[in-house]
């Protein structure tokens, strides 16, 4: 028979899981959003180039400024990306939302190592680490400042 202090505790564990992986998913919810939508700058600002070119006929603006624009604008787009990388920050994200559900799943239904006295602690303990972990993984995405430099300097060399 549990106590009052040992259900509230129980619940509390749940919640907190339930709350890291709604987070995390929220994060990935966005970097989808984020990857997505770049993509589709990409892909419109460079598919309207040569269709504005080859439709401007004698119009100096519609052949040569606007394919410009739209041109530099989409480089800028890649070099966001580039340096974002929201789809792996999307990936990464949605991988570690569903450990932490996987984590929760377990829990609920008392399967090892949350088939003890010590699940509440256990379960925390899992989640932290998986926190701790998640943000390891999402520093490496970060761009250096080497990488940042390196691509500075490939753009005045252009």
């Amino acid at each position: 028979m549990t106590t009052d202090h040992e259900s509230k505790l129980h619940e509390d564990a749940a919640a907190e899981c339930h709350a890291v992986a709604k987070s995390i998913g929220e994060k990935a919810d966005k970097n989808k959003r984020r990857a997505r939508l770049l993509t589709l700058g990409m892909t419109l600002s460079t598919a309207f180039v040569p269709v504005l070119i080859f439709a401007s006929g004698d119009i100096f603006w519609l052949g040569k400024i606007v394919p410009s624009v739209l041109a530099a604008g989409s480089a800028a787009l890649v070099a966001l990306n580039q340096f974002d990388r929201p789809h792996q920050r999307w990936v990464l994200y949605r991988r570690y939302e569903r450990l932490v559900q996987a984590e929760g799943k377990r829990y609920r239904f008392r399967v090892a190592p949350y088939d003890g006295d010590d699940r509440d602690t256990q379960l925390g303990r899992t989640i932290a680490q998986l926190e701790i972990d998640l943000q390891s993984e999402w520093e490496g995405l970060i761009p250096s400042r080497n990488e940042l430099a390196s691509a500075a300097s490939s753009i005045g060399r252009q």
